[in-house]
């Protein structure tokens, strides 16, 4: 038999954008689209997916949040396929502009504990 996970792992879980766990249903549920819409964003490569032991399908929050994200385009008339593109590449330039924002105040921030002689 399994030992139950410690409460300060379970904790660590909830608190992981990056946990699958969520099932197929409880994830189309909660952005309000059918799993349908779940698998064919799966398939276009909007994310690559956890499966349970048993091989059912979970879905972290990240996963969620680009599915709702792809939803409002789809909702707006474009396609699965470039919905699932333009998501992606939404997500890298939020993450290059987090990165040049931190190397912007690494860089600006003063010189501390040099001494100049």
């Amino acid at each position: 038999m399994a030992e139950p996970s410690r409460p300060h792992e379970r904790t660590v879980a909830l608190d992981d954008a990056g946990f699958p766990g969520y099932a197929m249903g409880a994830a189309a549920y909660a952005i309000g689209v059918t799993p349908a819409f779940l698998r064919a964003a799966e398939a276009a490569g909007l994310f690559e997916i956890a499966r349970s032991v048993g091989g059912h399908r979970r879905y972290t929050s990240n996963d969620l949040h680009r599915a709702d994200r792809a939803r409002q385009l789809v909702d707006d008339g474009i396609r699965m396929d470039a919905a699932a593109r333009i998501v992606s590449l939404e997500y890298q330039l939020a993450a290059a502009n987090a990165m040049i924002e931190t190397l912007r105040r690494r860089t600006e921030s003063p010189k501390r504990g040099r001494r100049t002689t």
